[in-house]
Protein backbone atom coordinates (compact mmCIF):
# COMPACT_ATOMS: atom_id res chain seq x y z
CA UNK A 1 0.00 0.00 0.00
CA UNK A 2 0.97 3.65 0.19
CA UNK A 3 3.89 5.04 2.17
CA UNK A 4 2.96 5.46 5.85
CA UNK A 5 3.99 9.08 6.39
CA UNK A 6 2.10 12.25 7.14
CA UNK A 7 4.04 14.95 5.31
CA UNK A 8 2.71 18.47 4.95
CA UNK A 9 5.55 19.46 2.67
CA UNK A 10 5.34 22.12 0.04
CA UNK A 11 6.97 20.10 -2.67
CA UNK A 12 9.20 23.11 -3.38
CA UNK A 13 12.84 23.52 -2.52
CA UNK A 14 13.72 25.10 0.79
CA UNK A 15 10.25 25.27 2.36
CA UNK A 16 8.96 22.19 4.13
CA UNK A 17 6.28 22.28 6.81
CA UNK A 18 7.48 19.45 9.03
CA UNK A 19 7.59 18.82 12.76
CA UNK A 20 7.24 16.10 15.36
CA UNK A 21 3.64 15.66 14.21
CA UNK A 22 4.80 13.62 11.21
CA UNK A 23 5.18 10.55 13.43
CA UNK A 24 1.71 10.91 14.97
CA UNK A 25 -0.85 8.24 14.32
CA UNK A 26 0.95 6.93 11.23
CA UNK A 27 2.82 4.61 13.58
CA UNK A 28 -0.55 3.12 14.52
CA UNK A 29 -1.63 2.91 10.90
CA UNK A 30 1.64 1.41 9.71
CA UNK A 31 1.64 -1.23 12.43
CA UNK A 32 -1.93 -2.10 11.52
CA UNK A 33 -0.85 -2.59 7.91
CA UNK A 34 2.40 -4.41 8.56
CA UNK A 35 1.15 -7.98 8.89
CA UNK A 36 2.27 -9.04 5.41
CA UNK A 37 -1.25 -9.36 3.96
CA UNK A 38 -1.11 -6.12 2.00
CA UNK A 39 -1.34 -6.13 -1.76
CA UNK A 40 0.27 -3.40 -3.86
CA UNK A 41 -1.97 -0.42 -4.44
CA UNK A 42 -3.43 -0.09 -7.95
CA UNK A 43 -1.82 2.64 -10.04
CA UNK A 44 -3.83 5.88 -9.60
CA UNK A 45 -5.33 7.54 -12.66
CA UNK A 46 -3.64 10.72 -13.98
CA UNK A 47 -6.59 12.71 -12.63
CA UNK A 48 -5.48 11.93 -9.07
CA UNK A 49 -2.55 14.33 -9.39
CA UNK A 50 -4.70 17.41 -10.06
CA UNK A 51 -7.52 18.99 -8.08
CA UNK A 52 -9.87 19.10 -11.10
CA UNK A 53 -9.12 15.63 -12.46
CA UNK A 54 -11.17 12.47 -12.02
CA UNK A 55 -9.28 10.54 -9.39
CA UNK A 56 -9.55 6.76 -9.76
CA UNK A 57 -7.46 4.95 -7.15
CA UNK A 58 -9.36 1.85 -6.01
CA UNK A 59 -9.12 0.58 -2.46
CA UNK A 60 -6.18 -1.85 -2.53
CA UNK A 61 -6.23 -5.51 -1.61
CA UNK A 62 -8.79 -8.22 -2.20
CA UNK A 63 -12.41 -7.14 -2.50
CA UNK A 64 -13.64 -8.79 0.69
CA UNK A 65 -11.42 -6.45 2.70
CA UNK A 66 -12.87 -3.30 1.12
CA UNK A 67 -15.22 -1.26 3.36
CA UNK A 68 -18.80 -0.92 2.13
CA UNK A 69 -20.21 1.21 4.99
CA UNK A 70 -17.41 3.73 5.58
CA UNK A 71 -17.01 6.54 3.07
CA UNK A 72 -13.63 6.14 1.35
CA UNK A 73 -13.05 8.58 -1.55
CA UNK A 74 -10.32 7.45 -3.92
CA UNK A 75 -7.95 10.32 -3.15
CA UNK A 76 -7.79 9.08 0.46
CA UNK A 77 -6.08 5.96 -0.89
CA UNK A 78 -3.07 8.04 -1.90
CA UNK A 79 -0.17 8.99 0.38
CA UNK A 80 -0.27 12.10 2.54
CA UNK A 81 -2.35 13.54 5.35
CA UNK A 82 -6.12 13.06 5.38
CA UNK A 83 -7.18 15.09 8.43
CA UNK A 84 -10.77 16.22 8.58
CA UNK A 85 -9.78 19.68 7.37
CA UNK A 86 -13.28 21.03 7.89
CA UNK A 87 -16.77 19.81 8.73
CA UNK A 88 -20.11 21.59 8.83
CA UNK A 89 -23.87 21.04 8.65
CA UNK A 90 -25.63 23.64 6.53
CA UNK A 91 -28.73 23.65 4.33
CA UNK A 92 -29.79 20.22 5.53
CA UNK A 93 -26.55 18.62 4.38
CA UNK A 94 -23.52 17.35 6.30
CA UNK A 95 -20.20 18.26 4.67
CA UNK A 96 -16.86 16.60 5.52
CA UNK A 97 -13.63 17.84 3.95
CA UNK A 98 -10.49 15.69 4.20
CA UNK A 99 -6.99 16.61 3.10
CA UNK A 100 -5.79 15.05 -0.16
CA UNK A 101 -2.40 16.68 -0.79
CA UNK A 102 -1.54 14.23 -3.58
CA UNK A 103 -4.60 15.58 -5.41
CA UNK A 104 -3.97 19.25 -4.51
CA UNK A 105 -7.08 19.86 -2.44
CA UNK A 106 -9.62 18.84 0.16
CA UNK A 107 -11.82 15.83 -0.61
CA UNK A 108 -15.47 16.83 -0.15
CA UNK A 109 -18.07 14.27 1.00
CA UNK A 110 -21.73 15.16 1.54
CA UNK A 111 -24.63 13.34 3.21
CA UNK A 112 -28.20 14.10 4.18
CA UNK A 113 -28.42 11.21 6.66
CA UNK A 114 -24.87 10.63 8.01
CA UNK A 115 -24.97 7.18 6.39
CA UNK A 116 -24.86 7.53 2.60
CA UNK A 117 -22.17 9.87 1.25
CA UNK A 118 -21.60 11.58 -2.09
CA UNK A 119 -18.14 12.56 -3.34
CA UNK A 120 -18.18 16.17 -4.65
CA UNK A 121 -14.56 16.39 -5.68
CA UNK A 122 -11.88 18.78 -4.43
CA UNK A 123 -13.33 22.29 -4.62
CA UNK A 124 -11.04 23.77 -1.95
CA UNK A 125 -7.73 23.40 -3.76
CA UNK A 126 -4.28 24.79 -4.42
CA UNK A 127 -3.92 28.15 -6.19
CA UNK A 128 -0.90 30.37 -6.62
CA UNK A 129 -0.98 32.89 -3.75
CA UNK A 130 1.30 35.95 -3.72
CA UNK A 131 -0.22 38.16 -1.02
CA UNK A 132 2.28 40.66 0.48
CA UNK A 133 5.34 38.78 -0.72
CA UNK A 134 4.27 35.18 -0.08
CA UNK A 135 4.74 32.69 -2.91
CA UNK A 136 2.76 29.50 -2.41
CA UNK A 137 1.04 27.05 -4.73
CA UNK A 138 0.33 23.98 -2.61
CA UNK A 139 -2.60 22.22 -1.00
CA UNK A 140 -4.35 24.21 1.75
CA UNK A 141 -3.48 22.91 5.21
CA UNK A 142 -6.02 21.54 7.67
CA UNK A 143 -8.49 24.28 8.56
CA UNK A 144 -12.20 24.76 9.14
CA UNK A 145 -15.54 25.61 7.60
CA UNK A 146 -17.75 28.17 9.31
CA UNK A 147 -20.68 30.43 8.37
CA UNK A 148 -20.19 34.21 8.36
CA UNK A 149 -22.58 37.00 9.39
CA UNK A 150 -24.12 36.92 5.90
CA UNK A 151 -25.02 33.22 6.24
CA UNK A 152 -22.31 32.28 3.73
CA UNK A 153 -20.19 29.19 4.42
CA UNK A 154 -16.47 30.01 4.38
CA UNK A 155 -13.52 27.62 4.40
CA UNK A 156 -10.43 28.81 6.22
CA UNK A 157 -6.82 27.69 6.61
CA UNK A 158 -3.20 28.65 6.09
CA UNK A 159 -1.07 27.40 3.25
CA UNK A 160 1.04 24.43 4.37
CA UNK A 161 4.14 26.32 3.28
CA UNK A 162 5.53 29.00 1.01
CA UNK A 163 8.74 29.95 -0.78
CA UNK A 164 8.46 33.36 0.90
CA UNK A 165 6.60 34.79 3.87
CA UNK A 166 4.53 37.97 4.00
CA UNK A 167 7.54 40.30 4.01
CA UNK A 168 5.29 43.10 2.79
CA UNK A 169 3.65 43.03 6.23
CA UNK A 170 6.75 42.14 8.22
CA UNK A 171 10.24 42.32 6.67
CA UNK A 172 11.41 39.73 9.24
CA UNK A 173 8.77 37.18 8.20
CA UNK A 174 10.08 33.65 7.68
CA UNK A 175 9.07 31.66 4.62
CA UNK A 176 6.48 29.83 6.69
CA UNK A 177 4.88 33.03 8.02
CA UNK A 178 1.76 33.17 5.85
CA UNK A 179 -1.63 34.49 6.97
CA UNK A 180 -4.93 32.93 7.88
CA UNK A 181 -7.31 33.12 4.95
CA UNK A 182 -10.90 32.44 4.00
CA UNK A 183 -12.50 31.31 0.79
CA UNK A 184 -16.27 31.72 0.87
CA UNK A 185 -18.73 29.51 -0.97
CA UNK A 186 -20.15 30.76 -4.26
CA UNK A 187 -22.86 28.10 -4.59
CA UNK A 188 -25.11 26.06 -2.32
CA UNK A 189 -23.29 22.81 -3.13
CA UNK A 190 -20.10 24.20 -1.60
CA UNK A 191 -18.15 23.21 -4.72
CA UNK A 192 -17.15 26.68 -5.91
CA UNK A 193 -15.16 29.04 -3.68
CA UNK A 194 -14.08 32.66 -3.81
CA UNK A 195 -10.59 34.04 -4.19
CA UNK A 196 -8.66 34.28 -0.88
CA UNK A 197 -9.84 36.71 1.79
CA UNK A 198 -6.96 37.47 4.16
CA UNK A 199 -8.04 37.88 7.79
CA UNK A 200 -4.88 38.07 9.96
CA UNK A 201 -1.13 37.32 9.84
CA UNK A 202 0.50 34.55 11.85
CA UNK A 203 4.13 34.36 12.99
CA UNK A 204 6.01 31.67 14.87
CA UNK A 205 9.60 30.75 15.68
CA UNK A 206 9.45 27.56 13.61
CA UNK A 207 7.37 26.21 10.73
CA UNK A 208 3.91 25.01 11.77
CA UNK A 209 0.66 24.34 9.94
CA UNK A 210 -1.09 26.38 12.71
CA UNK A 211 -4.15 24.15 12.47
CA UNK A 212 -7.04 26.50 13.34
CA UNK A 213 -10.25 25.59 15.13
CA UNK A 214 -13.53 26.73 13.57
CA UNK A 215 -14.04 30.47 14.33
CA UNK A 216 -17.17 31.12 16.33
CA UNK A 217 -19.41 34.00 17.32
CA UNK A 218 -19.74 33.90 21.09
CA UNK A 219 -22.51 35.11 23.39
CA UNK A 220 -20.97 38.61 23.54
CA UNK A 221 -21.43 39.07 19.78
CA UNK A 222 -17.68 38.97 19.10
CA UNK A 223 -15.96 36.57 16.72
CA UNK A 224 -13.17 34.39 18.09
CA UNK A 225 -10.45 32.47 16.29
CA UNK A 226 -7.89 30.05 17.69
CA UNK A 227 -4.96 28.27 16.10
CA UNK A 228 -2.55 25.52 17.14
CA UNK A 229 1.00 26.18 18.36
CA UNK A 230 3.30 25.10 21.15
CA UNK A 231 3.77 27.05 24.39
CA UNK A 232 7.37 28.18 23.77
CA UNK A 233 7.05 31.04 21.26
CA UNK A 234 7.34 33.64 24.05
CA UNK A 235 9.91 31.75 26.13
CA UNK A 236 12.60 29.29 24.99
CA UNK A 237 11.68 29.21 21.29
CA UNK A 238 12.88 25.64 21.30
CA UNK A 239 11.40 22.26 20.45
CA UNK A 240 10.80 19.93 22.25
CA UNK A 241 8.74 22.41 24.23
CA UNK A 242 8.35 21.60 27.92
CA UNK A 243 5.21 23.75 28.15
CA UNK A 244 3.46 21.50 25.64
CA UNK A 245 0.85 22.48 23.08
CA UNK A 246 -1.06 25.74 22.97
CA UNK A 247 -4.13 27.32 21.39
CA UNK A 248 -3.71 30.99 20.52
CA UNK A 249 -6.82 33.19 20.78
CA UNK A 250 -7.91 36.25 18.81
CA UNK A 251 -11.10 38.34 18.78
CA UNK A 252 -12.76 40.58 16.20
CA UNK A 253 -16.13 42.33 15.77
CA UNK A 254 -16.50 40.59 12.38
CA UNK A 255 -15.12 37.45 10.78
CA UNK A 256 -14.11 39.39 7.66
CA UNK A 257 -15.07 42.52 5.77
CA UNK A 258 -15.28 46.17 6.85
CA UNK A 259 -15.85 45.44 10.56
CA UNK A 260 -12.95 43.00 10.87
CA UNK A 261 -10.32 43.93 13.47
CA UNK A 262 -8.55 40.86 14.85
CA UNK A 263 -6.74 41.39 18.15
CA UNK A 264 -4.57 38.84 19.95
CA UNK A 265 -5.70 37.83 23.46
CA UNK A 266 -4.08 35.63 26.08
CA UNK A 267 -3.78 32.00 24.93
CA UNK A 268 -6.92 29.91 25.18
CA UNK A 269 -5.19 26.81 26.58
CA UNK A 270 -1.68 25.47 27.19
CA UNK A 271 -0.76 22.01 28.49
CA UNK A 272 1.76 19.21 28.18
CA UNK A 273 -0.48 16.72 29.98
CA UNK A 274 -3.03 14.12 28.96
CA UNK A 275 -5.07 11.59 30.91
CA UNK A 276 -6.50 8.13 30.29
CA UNK A 277 -9.04 7.02 32.83
CA UNK A 278 -7.48 7.72 36.21
CA UNK A 279 -3.90 7.92 34.87
CA UNK A 280 -2.35 11.36 34.32
CA UNK A 281 0.59 11.68 31.89
CA UNK A 282 2.59 14.91 32.38
CA UNK A 283 4.99 15.63 29.54
CA UNK A 284 3.02 13.59 27.01
CA UNK A 285 2.82 16.64 24.71
CA UNK A 286 6.13 18.34 23.87
CA UNK A 287 5.22 20.05 20.61
CA UNK A 288 2.33 21.85 18.95
CA UNK A 289 -1.30 20.85 19.16
CA UNK A 290 -2.45 19.12 15.98
CA UNK A 291 -5.79 19.52 14.11
CA UNK A 292 -7.48 21.08 17.11
CA UNK A 293 -11.19 21.40 17.69
CA UNK A 294 -13.28 23.52 20.06
CA UNK A 295 -16.99 23.09 20.71
CA UNK A 296 -19.69 23.46 23.36
CA UNK A 297 -23.45 23.32 23.82
CA UNK A 298 -23.43 19.53 24.07
CA UNK A 299 -26.56 17.53 24.90
CA UNK A 300 -26.61 16.50 28.55
CA UNK A 301 -24.39 19.37 29.68
CA UNK A 302 -25.03 19.83 33.45
CA UNK A 303 -24.41 23.56 32.94
CA UNK A 304 -26.96 24.04 30.19
CA UNK A 305 -24.51 24.30 27.31
CA UNK A 306 -21.77 26.54 28.71
CA UNK A 307 -19.27 23.68 29.11
CA UNK A 308 -16.61 23.58 26.39
CA UNK A 309 -14.44 20.80 24.89
CA UNK A 310 -11.00 20.97 23.26
CA UNK A 311 -9.72 18.16 21.03
CA UNK A 312 -6.31 17.68 19.41
CA UNK A 313 -4.03 14.86 18.29
CA UNK A 314 -0.49 15.22 19.63
CA UNK A 315 0.13 12.52 22.23
CA UNK A 316 -2.92 10.71 20.90
CA UNK A 317 -6.45 11.73 19.90
CA UNK A 318 -7.14 13.63 23.10
CA UNK A 319 -9.83 15.83 24.66
CA UNK A 320 -10.34 18.15 27.59
CA UNK A 321 -13.76 19.08 29.01
CA UNK A 322 -13.82 22.38 30.89
CA UNK A 323 -15.03 25.96 30.81
CA UNK A 324 -14.20 29.55 30.01
CA UNK A 325 -15.24 32.06 32.68
CA UNK A 326 -16.53 34.21 29.83
CA UNK A 327 -16.02 34.90 26.12
CA UNK A 328 -12.37 35.57 25.32
CA UNK A 329 -11.16 34.10 28.62
CA UNK A 330 -8.72 31.18 29.02
CA UNK A 331 -10.09 27.64 29.09
CA UNK A 332 -9.77 25.65 32.33
CA UNK A 333 -9.91 21.85 32.07
CA UNK A 334 -11.69 19.67 34.62
CA UNK A 335 -8.57 17.71 35.55
CA UNK A 336 -10.12 16.32 38.74
CA UNK A 337 -13.05 14.61 36.99
CA UNK A 338 -12.33 11.14 35.62
CA UNK A 339 -13.62 10.94 32.06
CA UNK A 340 -13.54 14.70 31.52
CA UNK A 341 -9.97 14.53 30.19
CA UNK A 342 -8.93 11.61 28.05
CA UNK A 343 -8.68 10.11 24.58
CA UNK A 344 -11.57 10.18 22.14
CA UNK A 345 -10.10 7.12 20.40
CA UNK A 346 -7.53 4.49 21.30
CA UNK A 347 -7.02 3.14 17.80
CA UNK A 348 -6.57 4.53 14.30
CA UNK A 349 -9.23 7.27 14.40
CA UNK A 350 -7.58 10.68 14.51
CA UNK A 351 -7.72 14.30 13.32
CA UNK A 352 -11.47 14.49 13.97
CA UNK A 353 -13.83 17.48 13.84
CA UNK A 354 -17.48 18.02 14.69
CA UNK A 355 -20.58 18.99 12.74
CA UNK A 356 -24.21 19.07 13.73
CA UNK A 357 -27.44 20.97 14.00
CA UNK A 358 -25.92 24.48 13.92
CA UNK A 359 -22.76 25.72 12.16
CA UNK A 360 -21.83 27.50 15.41
CA UNK A 361 -20.55 24.48 17.31
CA UNK A 362 -19.40 26.49 20.34
CA UNK A 363 -22.05 28.95 21.54
CA UNK A 364 -25.20 27.24 20.22
CA UNK A 365 -26.75 24.21 21.92
CA UNK A 366 -27.43 21.26 19.69
CA UNK A 367 -26.13 18.12 18.11
CA UNK A 368 -22.38 17.51 17.95
CA UNK A 369 -21.24 14.66 15.68
CA UNK A 370 -17.58 13.62 15.67
CA UNK A 371 -16.14 12.54 12.29
CA UNK A 372 -12.48 11.74 11.75
CA UNK A 373 -9.83 10.19 9.58
CA UNK A 374 -9.21 6.48 9.97
CA UNK A 375 -5.44 6.73 9.59
CA UNK A 376 -3.12 4.25 8.00
CA UNK A 377 -1.76 3.40 4.59
CA UNK A 378 -5.31 3.62 3.22
CA UNK A 379 -7.56 6.36 4.56
CA UNK A 380 -11.30 6.36 5.14
CA UNK A 381 -13.83 8.59 6.87
CA UNK A 382 -15.00 7.32 10.23
CA UNK A 383 -18.58 6.59 11.15
CA UNK A 384 -20.32 9.46 12.90
CA UNK A 385 -20.40 9.53 16.70
CA UNK A 386 -22.91 11.62 18.64
CA UNK A 387 -21.19 13.43 21.52
CA UNK A 388 -22.79 14.41 24.83
CA UNK A 389 -21.83 14.98 28.47
CA UNK A 390 -22.69 12.85 31.48
CA UNK A 391 -23.81 14.45 34.78
CA UNK A 392 -20.14 14.10 35.87
CA UNK A 393 -18.89 15.97 32.76
CA UNK A 394 -17.57 12.82 31.11
CA UNK A 395 -17.40 13.00 27.32
CA UNK A 396 -19.90 10.42 26.09
CA UNK A 397 -19.99 9.08 22.53
CA UNK A 398 -22.21 6.69 20.62
CA UNK A 399 -22.77 5.76 16.99
CA UNK A 400 -25.28 8.04 15.29
CA UNK A 401 -28.67 6.26 15.37
CA UNK A 402 -29.11 6.81 11.63
CA UNK A 403 -26.77 3.85 11.10
CA UNK A 404 -29.51 1.54 12.40
CA UNK A 405 -31.24 2.02 9.04
CA UNK A 406 -28.65 -0.37 7.57
CA UNK A 407 -29.85 -3.33 9.65
CA UNK A 408 -31.09 -6.02 7.25
CA UNK A 409 -34.67 -7.11 8.08
CA UNK A 410 -34.79 -10.52 9.71
CA UNK A 411 -31.06 -10.60 10.43
CA UNK A 412 -31.27 -10.07 14.20
CA UNK A 413 -29.70 -12.86 16.26
CA UNK A 414 -30.03 -12.55 20.04
CA UNK A 415 -29.11 -14.61 23.08
CA UNK A 416 -28.49 -14.30 26.80
CA UNK A 417 -26.26 -16.61 28.81
CA UNK A 418 -24.59 -16.81 32.22
CA UNK A 419 -21.29 -18.68 32.25
CA UNK A 420 -21.45 -21.70 34.56
CA UNK A 421 -17.82 -22.70 34.19
CA UNK A 422 -14.36 -21.24 33.67
CA UNK A 423 -13.35 -20.06 30.18
CA UNK A 424 -16.66 -20.94 28.59
CA UNK A 425 -17.07 -20.43 24.81
CA UNK A 426 -20.58 -19.74 23.50
CA UNK A 427 -21.21 -19.94 19.76
CA UNK A 428 -23.40 -17.02 18.70
CA UNK A 429 -23.63 -16.49 14.97
CA UNK A 430 -22.20 -17.23 11.54
CA UNK A 431 -21.80 -13.46 11.34
CA UNK A 432 -21.03 -11.30 8.33
CA UNK A 433 -18.34 -8.93 7.07
CA UNK A 434 -20.90 -6.14 7.57
CA UNK A 435 -22.13 -6.57 11.10
CA UNK A 436 -23.41 -4.58 14.07
CA UNK A 437 -22.77 -6.05 17.53
CA UNK A 438 -24.41 -4.89 20.75
CA UNK A 439 -23.37 -6.88 23.81
CA UNK A 440 -23.78 -6.35 27.56
CA UNK A 441 -21.65 -8.10 30.19
CA UNK A 442 -22.40 -7.93 33.92
CA UNK A 443 -21.13 -9.58 37.08
CA UNK A 444 -21.53 -9.52 40.85
CA UNK A 445 -18.02 -10.84 41.63
CA UNK A 446 -15.06 -9.33 39.77
CA UNK A 447 -14.12 -11.78 36.97
CA UNK A 448 -10.74 -13.48 37.46
CA UNK A 449 -10.16 -14.13 33.74
CA UNK A 450 -10.67 -11.97 30.62
CA UNK A 451 -13.94 -12.23 28.69
CA UNK A 452 -15.48 -10.76 25.57
CA UNK A 453 -16.37 -11.37 21.92
CA UNK A 454 -14.57 -13.17 19.11
CA UNK A 455 -15.22 -11.84 15.59
CA UNK A 456 -14.18 -12.72 12.06
CA UNK A 457 -13.84 -16.41 12.88
CA UNK A 458 -11.28 -15.67 15.59
CA UNK A 459 -9.22 -13.03 13.75
CA UNK A 460 -10.39 -10.22 16.05
CA UNK A 461 -11.33 -10.17 19.73
CA UNK A 462 -12.97 -7.50 21.87
CA UNK A 463 -11.52 -8.38 25.27
CA UNK A 464 -12.30 -7.02 28.74
CA UNK A 465 -9.74 -7.77 31.46
CA UNK A 466 -10.45 -6.96 35.12
CA UNK A 467 -7.55 -8.95 36.55
CA UNK A 468 -4.72 -6.38 36.69
CA UNK A 469 -6.31 -3.57 38.78
CA UNK A 470 -4.37 -0.93 36.88
CA UNK A 471 -4.22 2.71 37.94
CA UNK A 472 -5.77 3.73 34.63
CA UNK A 473 -8.86 1.66 35.42
CA UNK A 474 -9.51 -1.61 37.30
CA UNK A 475 -11.01 -3.08 34.11
CA UNK A 476 -9.39 -2.50 30.72
CA UNK A 477 -10.25 -3.15 27.12
CA UNK A 478 -7.13 -5.04 26.00
CA UNK A 479 -8.06 -5.93 22.41
CA UNK A 480 -8.54 -4.94 19.61
CA UNK A 481 -6.70 -1.96 21.14
CA UNK A 482 -6.17 -0.89 24.73
CA UNK A 483 -8.15 1.62 26.78
CA UNK A 484 -9.89 2.01 30.15
CA UNK A 485 -13.33 0.72 31.02
CA UNK A 486 -15.23 3.66 32.47
CA UNK A 487 -16.81 4.71 34.78
CA UNK A 488 -14.25 3.51 37.33
CA UNK A 489 -15.62 0.62 39.40
CA UNK A 490 -18.45 -0.35 37.04
CA UNK A 491 -19.75 -3.93 37.11
CA UNK A 492 -21.37 -3.66 33.68
CA UNK A 493 -19.79 -3.33 30.26
CA UNK A 494 -21.71 -2.48 27.09
CA UNK A 495 -19.87 -3.12 23.85
CA UNK A 496 -21.21 -1.55 20.67
CA UNK A 497 -19.24 -2.38 17.53
CA UNK A 498 -19.67 -2.04 13.79
CA UNK A 499 -17.62 -4.30 11.54
CA UNK A 500 -17.08 -3.16 7.96
CA UNK A 501 -14.81 -5.75 6.35
CA UNK A 502 -11.25 -4.89 7.50
CA UNK A 503 -12.38 -1.90 9.62
CA UNK A 504 -13.79 -2.44 13.12
CA UNK A 505 -15.18 0.46 15.16
CA UNK A 506 -15.78 -0.31 18.85
CA UNK A 507 -17.25 1.84 21.64
CA UNK A 508 -17.25 0.52 25.22
CA UNK A 509 -19.68 1.98 27.77
CA UNK A 510 -20.17 4.98 25.46
CA UNK A 511 -16.83 6.32 26.69
CA UNK A 512 -13.92 4.36 25.22
CA UNK A 513 -13.72 4.27 21.42
CA UNK A 514 -11.24 2.45 19.21
CA UNK A 515 -11.01 1.97 15.45
CA UNK A 516 -8.84 -0.92 14.26
CA UNK A 517 -7.82 -2.51 10.98
CA UNK A 518 -7.90 -6.30 10.51
CA UNK A 519 -6.14 -7.05 7.24
CA UNK A 520 -5.39 -10.69 8.08
CA UNK A 521 -8.92 -12.00 7.44
CA UNK A 522 -8.21 -15.28 5.59
CA UNK A 523 -11.36 -15.37 3.45
CA UNK A 524 -14.79 -13.87 2.87
CA UNK A 525 -16.23 -16.74 4.91
CA UNK A 526 -14.24 -15.93 8.05
CA UNK A 527 -17.17 -14.26 9.80
CA UNK A 528 -18.11 -16.30 12.89
CA UNK A 529 -19.05 -14.58 16.17
CA UNK A 530 -18.60 -16.24 19.58
CA UNK A 531 -18.61 -15.19 23.22
CA UNK A 532 -15.82 -16.22 25.57
CA UNK A 533 -16.91 -15.91 29.19
CA UNK A 534 -15.59 -16.28 32.70
CA UNK A 535 -17.65 -18.07 35.34
CA UNK A 536 -20.35 -15.82 36.78
CA UNK A 537 -20.37 -13.34 33.91
CA UNK A 538 -23.77 -12.80 32.30
CA UNK A 539 -23.75 -11.82 28.65
CA UNK A 540 -26.50 -10.61 26.38
CA UNK A 541 -25.64 -10.16 22.71
CA UNK A 542 -27.53 -9.01 19.62
CA UNK A 543 -26.13 -8.87 16.09
CA UNK A 544 -27.48 -7.56 12.81
CA UNK A 545 -26.16 -7.97 9.28
CA UNK A 546 -25.84 -4.53 7.66
CA UNK A 547 -26.54 -3.28 4.16
CA UNK A 548 -23.84 -1.59 2.13
CA UNK A 549 -24.01 2.22 2.21
CA UNK A 550 -20.97 3.50 0.30
CA UNK A 551 -18.30 2.30 -2.14
CA UNK A 552 -21.01 0.25 -3.90
CA UNK A 553 -20.37 -3.45 -4.32
CA UNK A 554 -21.93 -6.88 -3.76
CA UNK A 555 -23.61 -7.63 -0.45
CA UNK A 556 -21.75 -9.97 1.91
Amino acid sequence: RQMCIRDRSTGTAGTTMVSSRLLLIFVIGCLAMADGSDAPAPTPSPGCSTWDGECVSPYPGVDFLHPKIHQSPDCLHLSGWHDVAGAITVGGEHHVFQGCPSSQGWSHSVSSDLVHWEDRGRGVHSIHETYEGMDSNITPCSGFVTVDDHATPCAGFRQCGSNNGTTGLNPQAHAWDVPMELRCAENSNLTSWSEPIWIYPAYFYRPLPYDPVRPWKDTDGMWYSSWSTDGCNATTKKSPCAAGGQLELLASPALHGPGMDWKTLAPLFTTNMTKSGNLTSPGAITAEFVTSGYFGGLPGDPDGGSTRVITQNNGGPTFWVGKQSGPGQPFEAYWDRVGAVGHYDYGSLTMARTLGSDPNQVAKNGRKVLVGWIGGAVGSQSLGRDLSLSPEYELVQQFVPELQSLRQPGSLEHQRVTASERSQVVVHSAGSLQLEILATFSWSVLPVEPFGITLLGGVANITIDCTKNRQESPCMVTTPSEGPVLPIGTSKVVVHAILDHEILETIVNNRTGMVTYHTDIPSANSTGVNLFLEQGVTAEIATWTLEAANNAGPQP
